[in-house]
């Protein structure tokens, strides 16, 4: 009853939001196998030199992996600096791409500026 009311006003358990994200591989194994594919696709091809809009869908899908990392982990991949997160989160994420610049979610900018 209780859990019935919190959903009415729009407050979801924990759990609820991070085991559907997990679905088949972890967020962090997406994230940096989706960081994997941009660079080689940045090292082995021209497609960026050639179509640099794809850049621009690139960009936001990592934006996107990194959102979801955060609310699995309440971190964000980037902050894996410190190892002790690492050890807490249990995922190892590659560093985000120069060429995708800076991450563009304004509560990752609040928090890194």
């Amino acid at each position: 009853m209780l859990e019935a009311l919190a959903a009415k006003l729009g407050f979801v358990r924990l759990h609820a939001i991070k085991k559907p994200r997990q679905f088949a591989h972890s967020v962090g194994k997406r994230l940096d196998e989706h960081r994997e594919l941009v660079e080689q696709i940045g090292s082995s091809t021209d497609l960026f030199a050639k179509t640099p809009w794809h850049i621009n869908h690139m960009a936001p899908q990592d934006d996107y992996l990194m959102r979801l990392f955060f609310m699995v982990h309440g971190c964000w991949p980037d902050d894996h600096a410190d190892r002790k997160k690492v050890f807490l989160t249990g995922e190892h994420v590659r560093a985000r791409p120069a060429i995708l610049g800076a991450c563009g979610l304004p509560e990752y900018q609040a928090c890194h500026h």
